[in-house]
């Protein structure tokens, strides 16, 4: 079947009120979530390239932290970030559909986790995850959301970038946050004990279980729900002691008998493939008290990442390492963090502006998706009734598990 090109109206960003015209080809859907569906296509104006649309619905009145942080306003951009390079909107009645055009990335780690992953691609994988989080630190923005899924990566050249910051939000001194964040085979201890007052350090735990499952090409702790994931993380680890549920600062306390976990069984029983170093560095990690992850600079620059650094240091596909990591990246992610940077976008974020003005404004339809009849499968109105279908059943499983527990 012949290719249609479908001509949008955009906005270039993070330039305001530039408009562009995008012409794009061989437009379908690439995936779908609960909140959001992507699509991948080739751009052909105003330049030429592969690209991925993300589609959203924010509902009215809500703020998109995601866009807001995604345009690039107010911070220059880090390469382990998804960045967005055109933004659209269309109204369907009184709902709003938001898109966001970002490059292509052929894989996500979830993919990348399937192939022949050697040591040296999972520190290089590794230490891009940590860039990326130490600059998101920098900006008081937690992601809340970090797996395989929504990690980019493109294994022919061996570059990654974080994405899908739908989850996210700028952390506020002295104001709470929400518990039930993050899927819930990476969800960090403090987080299933319902504490409300953390920091980044909930994503570092993440990044462990994301490392572990590079290791072991498979979920490594798949938790039935909050108290079995909790179950899994004390087989492990061992319970945590009080002074740790402290330093959690946990709202809620263990439904388990913490005497019977009184020393886990470690990493090495459920990653038998993991190697010394590998495991000296995810106990450095995957740590109980938030405050004692290893983070930052600190993790950047550690002994774990020395093979990488080496000169000369290539991948097993002759792909040089200094041209996935330059000198310069290496510099900028393991300087001290950017606490004026942290403030700027911290004080941006918190704009009490409505959605309407800080979103995108609507774009006039040219031969857009929507008008083309046989793409009409492939439309918002159908993706978002799969989307809330598949919502309204994990609510009631959600609702059916608390009459269970008796919460």
């Amino acid at each position: 079947m012949t290719s249609i090109t479908v001509e949008q109206e955009a906005f270039e960003m993070p330039s305001d009120n530039k408009k562009v015209m995008l012409k794009i080809d061989d437009v379908h859907l690439h995936s779908c979530g609960v909140f959001s569906n992507v699509y991948r296509g080739n751009l052909r104006e105003p330049c030429e390239k592969k690209i991925a649309i993300k589609k959203t619905w924010p509902e009215k009145g809500e703020r998109n932290f995601e866009f807001i942080f995604l345009t690039g306003r107010e911070r220059v951009k880090h390469k382990n970030i998804i960045q967005m390079n055109y933004a659209f909107s269309h109204s369907y009645g009184n709902k709003i559909c938001e898109s966001y055009v970002f490059d292509y990335m052929p894989y996500t780690l979830a993919d990348v986790i399937k192939f022949p992953l050697n040591d040296f691609d999972i520190r290089l994988y590794s230490w891009q995850i940590f860039a990326g989080l130490k600059y998101l630190e920098e900006h008081c923005v937690v992601h809340r959301d970090l797996k395989p899924v929504n990690i980019l990566v493109d294994h022919d050249d061996g570059n990654l970038k974080i994405s899908d910051f739908g989850s996210s939000k700028a952390l506020v001194r002295n104001k709470t946050n929400n518990h039930y964040q993050v899927t819930r085979f990476y969800r960090p201890p403090e987080l299933l004990l319902k504490a409300t007052d953390y920091d980044w350090t909930v994503d570092i735990w993440s990044a462990g279980c994301c490392i572990a499952e590079m290791i072991r090409k498979h979920v490594v702790f798949p938790g039935r729900d909050s108290a079995h994931q909790m179950k899994l993380y004390c087989r492990c680890f061992g319970a945590p002691s009080d002074s740790e549920i402290r330093a959690m600062k946990a709202e809620d306390t263990l439904e388990i008998d913490a005497t019977k976990y009184l020393k886990g069984y470690g990493l090495k029983k459920i990653l038998p493939a993991i190697t010394s170093e590998q495991l000296a560095f995810l106990n450095r990690v995957m740590v109980y008290s938030p405050g004692k992850r290893l983070r930052g600079p600190e993790l950047l620059k550690d002994d774990f990442f020395k093979p990488l650094f080496k000169p000369g240091a290539i991948r097993s596909n002759d792909v040089p390492v200094s041209s996935i990591i330059t000198p310069s990246d290496y510099k900028q992610s393991t300087e001290p963090d950017n606490s004026t940077a942290s403030k700027r976008f911290a004080l941006l974020s918190l704009s009490k502006k409505p959605v309407n003005t800080q979103g995108i404004p609507i774009c006039e339809k040219s031969n857009s998706f929507e008008n083309i009849p046989h793409r009409r499968s492939t439309l918002v109105p159908k993706e978002q009734k799969m989307a809330k279908e598949q919502k309204s059943k994990e609510d009631l499983s959600k609702e059916e598990a608390r009459k269970r527990f008796g919460k």
